[in-house]
């Protein structure tokens, strides 16, 4: 299964959902967003080896999660920039997460300086199609557990209301902003997030919400692979990179630190 990811913006954040598309629109020259299938990467050059694409855990090679279309506005160097997310699949690892990014400036030896064409191919009429998602708790659920609650049952309960304003999320986007954690337990302190080898700070830019593993138990990934919220931390200054890959860094809250 390969699928792109719609947008929408709730304050500061930006949703992404999990839409139908011509496969057409997932191919490289038209700067997906998308999940599953192979990945469509952005520069062809420096691309990650095996090595890099195995599981850091277990050795086995990851499985492609989702790629991210997120260029940096005012930044020429970045003008183009992609983020590509890996998971490990084989059990009973299923743990190993490893993310990377890749920018061009708008000139650049693989694109074109103009956009793509909105026009399909001629020679394509293949879609892809997705399955419906899931339901999320009912309201009255989530005001049932207000009462009595502990400190981490106040926290999954924010978490569940926040995606109930739309429980077909799959992404929250907020370069810089804060991500919502499942749990009080195992969320990140700031020393816990490791600097960017250029020396910066790395920031969150966005994180995945559990609604994904609708999708993916459909897939090839299996039933094993499974999370709570998937956090990516970047580098704040988005270091210049050439045409290779840099890897960033991922943040695993699992389900079972929830109540």
């Amino acid at each position: 299964m390969s699928a792109p990811m719609a947008a929408a913006s709730v304050g500061l954040a930006e949703l992404g959902f999990v839409e139908a598309a011509p496969a057409w629109r997932l191919r490289s020259e038209q700067f997906p967003s998308k999940v599953g299938g192979r990945p469509a990467w952005l520069g062809a050059a420096g691309l990650p080896g095996p090595a890099r694409l195995a599981c850091a855990l277990c050795g086995r090679p990851l499985a492609f999660l989702l790629q991210l279309y997120a260029p940096l506005p005012g930044r020429a160097d970045a003008f183009h920039r992609g983020l590509f997310l890996f998971c490990c699949r084989t059990p009973p690892c299923c743990a190993g997460l490893r993310v990377f990014r890749n920018q061009l400036p708008r000139r650049n030896d693989f694109y074109a300086y103009e956009p793509p064409s909105e026009d399909p191919p001629p020679e394509t009429g293949e879609s892809v199609y997705v399955d419906n998602f899931l339901g999320e708790a009912p309201e009255e659920e989530l005001d049932s557990m207000a009462k009595h609650e502990s400190r981490e049952d106040r926290i999954f309960r924010k978490f569940k209301t926040k995606i109930s304003l739309e429980p077909e999320q799959i992404l929250r986007y907020g370069r810089g902003l804060a991500p919502i954690w499942i749990s009080g337990e195992n969320s990140p302190q700031e020393k816990d997030i490791p600097d960017c080898p250029c020396g910066a700070k790395r920031i969150f830019e966005f994180q995945v919400m559990p609604h994904l593993l609708n999708y993916l138990k459909a897939d090839s990934l299996g039933r094993s692979v499974d999370w709570g919220v998937l956090a990516i931390f970047t580098c704040a200054e988005s270091c210049g990179l050439g045409t290779g890959y840099t890897e960033e860094f991922v943040w695993k809250q699992d389900l079972t630190d929830a109540p």
